[in-house]
Protein backbone atom coordinates (compact mmCIF):
# COMPACT_ATOMS: atom_id res chain seq x y z
CA UNK A 1 0.00 0.00 0.00
CA UNK A 2 1.25 3.82 -0.83
CA UNK A 3 0.30 7.11 -0.65
CA UNK A 4 0.23 9.19 -3.82
CA UNK A 5 -0.10 13.06 -3.24
CA UNK A 6 -2.26 14.69 -5.57
CA UNK A 7 -1.51 18.84 -6.26
CA UNK A 8 -3.97 21.12 -7.53
CA UNK A 9 -0.86 23.26 -8.51
CA UNK A 10 2.93 22.85 -8.91
CA UNK A 11 2.57 25.83 -6.63
CA UNK A 12 2.02 23.73 -4.13
CA UNK A 13 5.20 21.07 -3.90
CA UNK A 14 7.08 23.03 -1.49
CA UNK A 15 4.45 23.43 0.96
CA UNK A 16 4.44 19.37 1.40
CA UNK A 17 7.59 18.77 1.70
CA UNK A 18 8.08 17.68 5.35
CA UNK A 19 5.44 15.03 4.66
CA UNK A 20 7.30 13.94 1.48
CA UNK A 21 10.51 13.22 4.59
CA UNK A 22 8.17 11.85 7.00
CA UNK A 23 7.26 9.19 3.85
CA UNK A 24 11.22 8.84 3.57
CA UNK A 25 11.98 7.99 7.08
CA UNK A 26 9.25 5.39 7.74
CA UNK A 27 9.74 4.02 4.59
CA UNK A 28 6.65 4.79 2.99
CA UNK A 29 6.16 4.09 -0.64
CA UNK A 30 4.74 7.46 -2.45
CA UNK A 31 3.95 8.81 -5.68
CA UNK A 32 2.94 12.54 -6.92
CA UNK A 33 0.95 13.84 -9.30
CA UNK A 34 -0.19 17.30 -10.37
CA UNK A 35 -3.77 17.88 -11.60
CA UNK A 36 -6.28 21.11 -11.38
CA UNK A 37 -9.69 19.88 -10.73
CA UNK A 38 -10.53 23.22 -12.81
CA UNK A 39 -8.24 23.29 -15.54
CA UNK A 40 -6.85 19.24 -15.95
CA UNK A 41 -10.37 17.81 -15.45
CA UNK A 42 -10.51 15.31 -18.24
CA UNK A 43 -6.77 14.04 -17.49
CA UNK A 44 -7.56 13.84 -13.68
CA UNK A 45 -10.91 12.25 -14.40
CA UNK A 46 -8.69 9.62 -16.85
CA UNK A 47 -5.91 9.23 -14.00
CA UNK A 48 -8.35 8.39 -11.20
CA UNK A 49 -10.29 6.00 -13.43
CA UNK A 50 -6.83 4.13 -14.66
CA UNK A 51 -5.90 4.07 -11.13
CA UNK A 52 -9.05 2.22 -10.11
CA UNK A 53 -8.79 -0.16 -12.68
CA UNK A 54 -5.37 -0.94 -11.64
CA UNK A 55 -6.47 -2.56 -7.89
CA UNK A 56 -3.89 -0.01 -6.60
CA UNK A 57 -4.23 0.28 -2.61
CA UNK A 58 -3.41 3.37 -1.65
CA UNK A 59 -4.31 7.08 0.29
CA UNK A 60 -4.74 9.44 -1.89
CA UNK A 61 -3.72 12.79 -0.52
CA UNK A 62 -5.23 15.98 -2.24
CA UNK A 63 -3.67 19.03 -1.91
CA UNK A 64 -5.35 22.14 -2.56
CA UNK A 65 -5.34 25.91 -1.77
CA UNK A 66 -8.48 28.32 -2.32
CA UNK A 67 -11.88 26.77 -3.56
CA UNK A 68 -10.25 23.06 -2.65
CA UNK A 69 -12.01 21.41 -5.09
CA UNK A 70 -9.60 18.49 -5.79
CA UNK A 71 -10.66 16.37 -2.85
CA UNK A 72 -14.29 16.27 -3.79
CA UNK A 73 -13.93 15.74 -7.35
CA UNK A 74 -11.37 13.16 -6.19
CA UNK A 75 -13.54 11.21 -3.12
CA UNK A 76 -16.33 11.30 -5.78
CA UNK A 77 -14.27 9.36 -8.25
CA UNK A 78 -12.47 6.35 -6.33
CA UNK A 79 -13.06 3.85 -3.66
CA UNK A 80 -9.56 4.65 -2.27
CA UNK A 81 -9.69 6.99 0.88
CA UNK A 82 -9.28 10.82 0.63
CA UNK A 83 -7.68 13.49 2.54
CA UNK A 84 -8.11 16.65 1.71
CA UNK A 85 -4.97 18.86 2.75
CA UNK A 86 -5.64 22.68 2.78
CA UNK A 87 -2.84 24.94 1.48
CA UNK A 88 -2.57 28.58 3.31
CA UNK A 89 -2.43 30.90 0.57
CA UNK A 90 -4.66 33.57 -1.16
CA UNK A 91 -6.43 36.20 0.63
CA UNK A 92 -7.89 34.14 3.39
CA UNK A 93 -4.37 32.41 3.93
CA UNK A 94 -6.47 28.96 2.99
CA UNK A 95 -9.07 29.00 5.25
CA UNK A 96 -11.33 28.77 2.59
CA UNK A 97 -9.80 25.69 1.22
CA UNK A 98 -10.10 24.43 4.78
CA UNK A 99 -14.11 25.11 4.99
CA UNK A 100 -14.69 23.91 1.40
CA UNK A 101 -12.81 20.14 2.17
CA UNK A 102 -14.50 20.62 5.64
CA UNK A 103 -18.02 21.07 4.74
CA UNK A 104 -18.66 18.53 1.56
CA UNK A 105 -21.92 17.44 1.29
CA UNK A 106 -23.29 14.15 3.29
CA UNK A 107 -21.97 11.59 0.25
CA UNK A 108 -18.67 12.91 -0.14
CA UNK A 109 -16.55 10.85 2.82
CA UNK A 110 -12.96 13.26 2.45
CA UNK A 111 -11.44 13.97 5.74
CA UNK A 112 -9.55 16.75 6.23
CA UNK A 113 -6.84 18.03 8.66
CA UNK A 114 -5.87 21.46 10.41
CA UNK A 115 -4.61 24.55 8.46
CA UNK A 116 -1.43 25.31 10.34
CA UNK A 117 2.28 25.19 9.71
CA UNK A 118 2.35 21.17 10.32
CA UNK A 119 -0.11 20.61 8.12
CA UNK A 120 1.78 18.09 5.51
CA UNK A 121 3.14 16.03 8.50
CA UNK A 122 -0.46 15.74 9.85
CA UNK A 123 -1.57 14.50 6.61
CA UNK A 124 1.61 12.91 5.74
CA UNK A 125 0.51 10.67 9.58
CA UNK A 126 -2.67 10.50 9.16
CA UNK A 127 -2.14 8.20 5.71
CA UNK A 128 0.90 6.39 7.85
CA UNK A 129 -2.10 5.18 10.19
CA UNK A 130 -4.46 4.16 7.63
CA UNK A 131 -1.88 2.00 6.09
CA UNK A 132 -0.48 0.41 9.10
CA UNK A 133 -4.31 -0.76 9.81
CA UNK A 134 -4.68 -2.37 6.46
CA UNK A 135 -1.69 -4.32 6.67
CA UNK A 136 -2.86 -5.62 10.30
Amino acid sequence: MKVITIYGSKSDLSFMEPALEYFKEHDIEHEEVVYSAHRDLPELLQYLKELEASGTKAVLLCVAGLSAALPGVVVMNTELPVIGVPVPCGPLNGMDALLAIAQLPGGVPATTVGLHKKTPINAAMAAHRIIKLAQH
